[in-house]
């Protein structure tokens, strides 16, 4: 049944993603492992809207506006046992070398020991291969909410 939630935001995603003009590359998926306190690990789906904004010191700027699903842990000695979804609206950096930076501020769905409370902040930083892109991303509430443990995952996205 789990599996089953988690399996929904992706497929709307990728329906989403068919009705995105290939020309535009502004709509990526992305999935991965998000990690907490105790190595617990969890598997994270996210979806995202990156129109370009304007160029900024040689790279390009995008709004980032998205979504990401961690589903709950079963067993978890955190108490971190619910799903949680981060919707979040910021910045991305892209550098034609690859370099991926970027920051923005989320209101989340649910709440477990490791996201207790909005406002989220989410930072990424990776490297994009033309569509394909590897994230280092952390989800944190910057200690206004304790207890204030935060996800830290790893995503592979791809941009249609």
């Amino acid at each position: 049944m789990r599996s089953s939630r988690l399996l929904v935001p992706l497929l709307l995603s990728c329906l989403l993603a068919v009705a995105v003009p290939a020309h535009a590359q502004s709509f990526e998926v992305g999935a991965g492992m998000s990690f907490t306190r105790g190595n617990e690990d969890t598997p994270v789906v996210s979806v995202a809207w990156l129109p370009a904004w304007r160029e900024f010191k040689g790279g390009m700027l995008h709004w980032d506006v998205g979504a990401l699903h961690l589903r709950g842990r079963s067993g978890s000695a955190y108490d971190n046992d619910d799903d949680v979804t981060v919707f979040h609206g910021g910045l991305r950096y892209e550098r034609p070398s690859g370099l991926v930076a970027g920051f923005g501020v989320g209101v989340q769905r649910g709440e477990t020991e490791a996201l207790s409370g909005d406002p989220q902040f989410v930072s990424s930083v990776g490297w994009r291969w033309n569509r394909f892109s590897l994230l280092a991303r952390h989800i944190s509430n910057a200690s206004l909410h304790q207890p204030n443990d935060g996800e830290t995952m790893l995503q592979a996205t791809w941009r249609f």
